[in-house]
């Protein structure tokens, strides 16, 4: 299955593209959540505050559907 990913701010760095915060696409398995799409792009876990999907709030143990868009933030900090 195929998933379109954002990753924004910070997380950019993990784009396999190498092209910021630009969407991409990555192959998974069928099954696979939100935990394990993070392991397949090395984003740690720990700079993750916040994943989007339908535009949704997602636990790490969702569970991804083919086709679905996943946006993934840092912590933001502002002032």
């Amino acid at each position: 299955m195929e998933v379109k990913v954002r990753l924004y701010a910070t997380l950019s760095r993990y784009n396999p593209e190498g092209k910021g915060d630009n969407p991409f696409t990555v192959e998974l398995i069928t099954g696979s959540t939100v935990s394990a799409l993070l392991d397949q792009l090395a984003v740690a876990k720990g700079e993750v505050k916040q994943v989007f999907i339908r535009h949704k709030a997602r636990q790490l143990d969702y569970q991804l559907q083919d086709g679905e868009q996943v946006a993934v933030f840092p912590p933001v900090a502002g002032g």
